[in-house]
């Protein structure tokens, strides 16, 4: 390159090199022409290669051309050092053979970052929960759902850790570097299966997770569920456990003297490790985004897991913040449920749905005249393709909301206007 003060005339022919230049093999430096995109690697010298170089004649030219062309590298990287242009590069590193590539969402077309990367991502939202109460030290996993003033934060875990709770009952949460302190109860919802905590968490080591919706999961989805050990909450290095979320709305009577039921519950089935996640754990997606919380039902398979879904959680927590309590919930009636897709819903015209298993009796749903098996495809206008849309759509509606329904009953279209009720504390199909 030319100085600036003496530009380079076009035309002008430059002189050339005093000397033949020497093979490229032969050279410490190539220029960027002669250099092909992956070039073979040189063969290895012959024994004694060193030995003759610095024995031939030409061996002093040899060597002073070498350390010449070092010494200039040298003085170029250090230019290029000061003056940034090295800094500002970025290096394309070339895949190496046989690695994994991420997989891609074919929904929502973004490069997923694979089980070890989610882990990453979900890790700094998750923290061990210990509830010392009066049958003992129970241990669980929670999630950060949101930084309040200061540094108060909220976390949601499952309420069958506070199911003995009594005014006494101590409560710690830790975070994935290890930092302890006491939590607060806020409060508990048994109809959706969580406890919602306050604690005071250092936002430097934390941060809250990214929520997704259950709108958004389709049948056989793969999903992670992410918790602390569960052997102890202290040591909360967050393990994890991959499965699959299903199709099917669930509706769990009460259980061992409780008053409530739990309504529009979700289903994933898991292919567990030793020592499975805690309950209370993140259920997310590939890209980390939060789907639901982790609730334990007695009684169930070892590879079969409950999860309250996060809308439906959402909307209580915030409810629970603002009046110290969960408010009402909506209540159309539909107590088990699930997809009506491809082939399926093809064979009855249909392009999907919500296929009914069970309605509660005496329900909104059950006096329109929707009963089991019918296929309800629409709810206020809007089209109803999953269980996971239709607990979305829940959690925004509001008792009383007067709403048109339309389903399919025998291979018939119906339509009716349905006025939401109160969710029962329990109910019973029809």
């Amino acid at each position: 390159m030319a100085p600036e003060n003496e530009p380079h005339s076009e035309g002008e022919e430059e002189e050339p090199p005093a000397s033949p230049w020497l093979h490229p093999d032969d050279r410490l430096w190539r220029h960027p022409s002669e250099v092909r995109t992956n070039p073979p690697s040189p063969p290895a010298p012959p024994d004694g290669f060193f030995k003759r170089a610095f024995r031939s004649p030409h061996a002093g030219t040899w060597f002073v051309s070498a350390l010449s062309g070092l010494v200039g590298a040298f003085v170029a990287i250090g230019a290029l050092l000061a003056t940034g242009e090295i800094g500002n590069q970025v290096a394309v590193v070339q895949k190496p053979p046989n690695s994994t590539v991420p997989a891609t969402d074919p929904t929502k077309g973004t490069l997923l970052p694979g089980p070890i990367g989610t882990l990453g991502l979900v890790a700094p939202s998750i923290v061990g929960v210990t509830v010392n109460g009066p049958n003992g030290v129970q241990t669980g996993s929670g999630v950060i759902v949101g930084p309040t003033v200061g540094n108060q934060s909220y976390v949601v875990t499952d309420d069958s850790l506070f199911t003995t709770a009594a005014d006494n009952t101590q409560v710690q949460v830790t975070t994935n570097w290890d930092y302890s302190t006491s939590a607060t109860l806020v409060g508990t919802d048994p109809s959706s299966g969580f406890a919602l905590l306050k604690a005071p968490l250092p936002l430097k080591d934390i941060s809250a997770a990214n929520l997704g919706s259950v709108a958004n999961v389709q049948t056989g989805e793969n999903v992670m569920v992410v918790g602390s050990l569960p052997e102890a909450a202290s040591d909360n290095v967050p393990n994890f456990a991959t499965g699959a979320i299903n199709d099917t709305l669930c509706f769990i009577p009460p259980a061992n003297g409780a008053s409530d039921a739990m309504y529009s519950m979700l289903v994933a089935t898991l292919s567990l490790p030793q020592g499975s996640p805690d309950y209370g754990g993140a259920v997310v997606d590939g890209g980390g985004n939060v789907l639901g919380i982790a609730h334990y039902v007695q009684g169930a398979p070892d590879d079969v897991l409950y999860v309250a879904p996060i809308d439906t959680v959402m909307a209580q927590v915030t409810a629970m913040i603002k009046n110290g309590q969960v408010g009402s919930y909506p209540w159309l009636g539909v107590l088990q449920a699930a997809d009506l897709s491809g082939q399926a819903a093809q064979a009855v015209g249909l392009s999907g749905g919500v296929q009914v298993e069970a309605i509660a009796s005496g329900s909104p749903a059950a006096k329109a005249g929707i009963g089991d098996n019918d296929v309800i495809t629409t709810l206020d206008g809007h089209a109803l393709p999953s269980v996971g849309v239709l607990v979305e759509w829940l959690s925004n509606a509001k008792p009383g909301q007067v709403v048109m329904v339309s389903w399919w009953h025998s291979g018939h279209q119906r339509v009716a206007v349905v006025t939401l009720g109160v969710q029962p504390p329990t109910a019973n199909a029809s």
